[in-house]
């Protein structure tokens, strides 16, 4: 029985438990008590839990049960929601959810198109919720935490007066305009804008002028409240400051003289700055940037993260005790129960065998896999607070679905907190959140429950426009395309408008918008709980040892065993870089093989056998700078894991040193080997098989040095190319001050230091000495006194203070003197690892918007250029690959079929996983792994693979460009090489 309402913020419903029955020729829904009224507020739909106002109606209907249900009652069902939509009568979530499990799919589809939009986001997000909690996998860890007796604390992050300035400091050039180098936007791959950016710095810098300073706030006024076992959607346009906010939260945000944070963050009682807890502890932070060992399966990534954070163990400090519950750990333990569940929750187990990979050195899993392991991997890392940010970017809306829907699920599961940052989300992601916070020019223009959003901003003034995503519609509000939104009184019926003034609405900008909010009822309330003051939440937290263990300690790992993982880890990841470890041997086996032949048996030429010292010394040089480049690559994900506290950094350090000893050992045996004994070095008639090894070990332990000293660069510079640069200058020194380029004797005095502090001249010195303090060479020399090898010594300088030559103890003080730099070095490249960080990838976020009006005033020339069209077809593809870490055959195509005809647009959809990529990869011959069969025809014609190439274009979902090159530059480029340069239609101009 459905009342018109009186008043327009509020509704009578009268429901009423019973059957169901007919009347007439009207299906109603009677009421068996009358007595029973609720009332539904509009602005109390905010509360925490609406009580069930239908408790007879099942909490889930199977589908044999539904088709029980009378066809004349769905349509009753149907009429009731119509009759409600007529006169404006907002249906409870409770009743509005029950009424839909009562209708077959098609009459449910019918019954959310006439619901308005908070009711049927309402309805959806109940049956959501309740769909994940009656998942088996939700009900089965459910079951298994009470099981365990776990008491979860009751949690909730508050943000209060929140804010982040950074002050920009700039020139302005003879015109009066703003000037700063860091900004200026470059014309051509040869703009010299950089040098007039110094330039003009240091112009005013002699002038006595100071630069003009200007205030950026990224974010500003915010007060926000999360509670926990909700999931959180952060909504905004790009310069918005959702990035901003998330980092604030996780308190990774830049803070030096040109950055200022301000505000409190606290969870519960606790800050960022509280001695009791490490807030890298509390909050974790996800970035939309996928940051992951290529050469790790997607169980390996997520099980390290586990072992990392939590010690390797499934206990809990709130968690029982017992044998019984110590049993069931252990076992859960062994299973790695909770990485498993992720990754079953995730959808991740069909691929937990497979690498992570990327599009460069290893194939892997696809995209929207690979943001599900980037989410797996820090949800076991049993964070209360999780920020992710947009991690949405590279992906199709349907894998955003299932992610943003695994979340829903994970938050089912350990009732924590997950604010998420999306940029465009499709309408049925947004359903799948349960409260939004909607951010403009960085302050907060809405926060409370995603169904009461609509129902705000209409209240406002504003009218969403029936087809169009509320997403779009919400991120359009606040700019200049929002005036077009506002509803128009005349004409309109009052009931719809009642909320309207009687004057026409204006529209309201960002900081109207933002104090509009914060005085009305959703704003009062944050405020309320954002001043109030926190005590102990929970008791059992109170004076428990095991709580303040678990989060004040920084890393859940000792010493050691976080040293065992990153060993084990580093030599893992060693291992499996098959084309590395070839390329390394083929490397060392062709120069060893060619500079053993071209120095074949010289050994009685002084000349030769200190030639053959000296290159092999600079080959291992060379050797050792190639280990670098790729840590450039995996710092990043260093970065990741230092921000989440997986480990101390000197653990991570030793570990990539310790595993880098196989690498050089390789160059020692294979390379020094075939030096050895091509050339004939010191191993007989006087000499011994253990010079061999002394020079085995002299060459390795100084490829394991220098490797490591070139490490350093890797930490303190911020990408490959000044890296690179710099260890160029650095072998130019250590080659100069070697003692071969230049005797140690004549080296100047106020030179002489760097020869002594020199890995290289060590290094060199022990072969020297290892080579003619051997006893090959203690024939009589024909001066007095010396041998023939102490003669050789001495003329070419590698004497001591009192001019005696070297014995060969100093072949043991080089080892000594390379482990020495090499632990030096450690130490060095942990700190500056730890204190010096360099950004390794842009955000969309983050990066400076263009100038609207840069582009205007130029020409649009029409270019006509006829092409011959064709046909694609394809018959029976099959594509298979072995497995990662095994070797049985997966098939990933199996048996494709299609037709693409010339002017047509054909969409190629998939589920994340379904094998788009891999598809079109085979179709445009970038596959060159795995094994390929099936037709393919191009307008007919079986596809030949030069002309094919020449005449097909394929976009790739990871963007590869030159970074240097301006857009009209890299588009230039491509048409010079692809476009017949005798076509007339290629002009300069177009």
């Amino acid at each position: 029985k459905i009342q018109n309402p009186t008043s327009t913020t509020h509704s009578n419903t009268t429901v009423s438990k019973g059957p169901w029955r007919q009347s007439g020729n009207s299906h109603l829904l009677v009421d068996k008590m009358s007595q029973s009224n609720t009332e539904v507020n509009h602005q109390n739909k905010n509360d925490e839990e609406d009580p069930l106002l239908v408790t007879d109606l099942p909490r889930s209907l199977s589908s044999d049960l539904i088709e029980q249900i009378p066809e004349e009652v769905q349509e009753a069902i149907l009429q009731l929601i119509d009759v409600c939509q007529a006169q404006n009568v907002a249906i409870p979530t409770a009743v509005g959810s029950s009424l839909l499990k009562a209708l077959s799919d098609p009459k449910k589809s019918r019954a959310k198109a006439a619901m308005n939009f908070s009711e049927r986001l309402a309805a959806e997000r109940e049956e959501t919720r309740h769909n994940i909690s009656e998942m088996a996998i939700v009900r089965q860890y459910r079951e298994l935490y009470e099981k365990l007796k776990v008491n979860r604390p009751d949690i909730s992050l508050r943000v209060k007066n929140g804010q982040y300035k950074f002050i920009e400091r700039c020139f302005q050039d003879d015109n009066g305009e703003r000037k700063d180098a860091k900004t200026q936007r470059k014309e051509t791959i040869c703009s010299v804008t950089a040098m007039r950016g110094l330039w003009w710095k240091l112009k005013h810098f002699l002038s006595g002028s100071n630069p003009h300073t200007i205030e950026h706030y990224p974010v500003k006024n915010i007060n926000l409240f999360f509670q926990n076992g909700k999931s959180y959607l952060v909504l905004g346009g790009p310069g918005s400051g959702k990035s901003t906010l998330l980092r604030m939260i996780a308190n990774i945000l830049k803070e030096d003289n040109n950055h200022e944070l301000g505000g409190t963050v606290r969870l519960n009682r606790f800050g960022p700055k509280s001695k009791e807890v490490v807030w890298s502890n509390l909050v974790g932070y996800i970035d939309q940037i996928d940051r992951l060992h290529p050469f790790l399966t997607v169980k390996e990534t997520c099980e390290f993260a586990w072992r990392c954070r939590t010690g390797g163990t499934h206990r809990l400090p709130l968690m029982g005790g017992g044998p019984e519950i110590a049993g069931e750990i252990q076992r859960m333990d062994e299973e790695l129960y909770f990485v498993m569940i992720v990754l079953e929750a995730m959808g991740l187990l069909g691929v937990k065998d497979s690498f992570v990979g990327d599009h460069e050195t290893v194939r892997g899993v696809s995209g929207g896999e690979k943001k599900r392991v980037t989410v797996s991997e820090m949800s076991v890392g049993g964070f209360p607070v999780l920020c992710m940010d947009e991690i949405s970017t590279g992906l199709d809306a349907a894998t955003t679905y299932d992610i943003c829907k695994i979340l829903g699920q994970a938050n089912a599961l350990n009732k924590y907190i997950k604010i998420v940052s999306l940029l465009q989300p499709p309408p049925e992601t947004f359903a799948l959140f349960d409260e939004l916070v909607l951010l403009n020019a960085g302050k907060v223009i809405y926060s409370g429950p995603v169904e009461d959003v609509v129902l705000y901003f209409e209240s406002l003034g504003y009218q969403l426009p029936e087809r169009m995503d509320v997403a779009d519609w919400l991120q359009a509000l606040p700019t200049r395309d929002g005036a077009k939104f506002l509803k128009d009184p005349v004409g309109n019926d009052e009931n719809n408008y009642d909320s309207i003034p009687s004057v026409a609405p204006t529209h309201l900008t960002a900081d109207e918008l933002h104090e509009k909010f914060y005085e009305s009822e959703y704003g009062r309330k944050i405020l309320d709980q954002v001043n109030q003051e926190i005590g102990i939440v929970n008791p059992h937290l109170q004076g428990n040892k095991a709580v303040e263990k678990w989060f004040g300690s920084k890393f859940r790992n000792g010493s050691y065993k976080s040293l065992k993982l990153l060993v084990h880890r580093e030599c893992l990841l060693w291992w499996r870089d098959k084309t590395a470890i070839k390329t390394r041997l083929a490397q060392d086996f062709i120069m060893g093989l060619i500079a053993g032949t071209l120095f074949w048996q010289g050994w009685e030429e002084t000349t030769s056998v200190f030639g053959i010292l000296f290159q092999s010394m600079f080959f291992i040089s060379l050797g050792a700078m190639l280990k670098v480049p790729p840590q450039y690559a995996v710092r990043g994900i260093l970065y990741k894991q230092q921000d989440a506290n997986f480990f101390p950094t000197w653990t991570y350090v030793v570990g990539r040193s310790l595993a880098s000893i196989a690498s050089s050992c390789i160059d020692g045996l294979v390379y020094g080997s075939l030096i050895f004994w091509f050339v004939g070095l010191a191993h007989n008639d006087g000499a011994s098989f253990g010079n061999y090894i002394m020079f085995v070990l002299i060459t390795s332990c100084s490829s394991v040095g220098i490797g490591l000293l070139f490490s350093i660069f890797s930490a303190v510079t911020k990408d490959r190319s000044s890296g690179q640069a710099l260890m160029s200058v650095l072998i130019v020194i250590l080659i100069l001050f070697s003692g071969f380029t230049v005797q140690p004797t004549i080296i100047p005095d106020y030179w002489i230091w760097v020869y002594w502090i020199n890995i290289f001249a060590w290094a060199f010195r022990g072969l020297a000495v290892n080579e003619y303090d051997s006893g090959k060479y203690d024939y009589p020399s024909g001066v007095e006194g010396m041998t023939q090898g102490q003669l050789i010594l001495s003329h070419l300088g590698f004497v001591d203070r009192n001019g005696d030559p070297y014995t060969f103890e100093w072949a043991g003080y080089s080892i000594l003197f390379s482990i020495f730099v090499g632990l030096l070095s450690i130490f060095i490249a942990s700190v500056a690892l730890k204190r010096i960080r360099y950004s390794t990838g842009l955000t969309k976020s983050t990066r400076t918007e263009e100038n609207e009006d840069a582009n205007s005033g130029t020409t649009e020339i029409v270019t006509e250029m006829p092409f011959q069209k064709a046909n694609l077809t394809f018959r029976d593809i099959h594509y298979s690959v072995t497995s990662s870490i095994g070797h049985e055959k997966i098939e990933i195509l199996k048996g494709i079929d299609g037709v693409i005809e010339a002017g047509k647009m054909t969409a190629l959809m998939g589920s994340s996983g379904a094998g788009k990529t891999t598809l079109m990869d085979v179709l445009s011959l970038r596959k060159t792994s795995g094994e390929i069969c099936g037709d393919v025809r191009l307008n007919g014609h079986p596809r030949e693979e030069l002309s094919f190439r020449r005449c097909t274009g394929y976009v790739e979902q990871f963007d590869r460009q030159s970074a240097a090159l301006t857009i009209r530059e890299t588009c230039e480029f491509s048409a010079k090489l692809r476009l017949e340069s005798s076509d007339p239609a290629v002009t300069k101009e177009s």
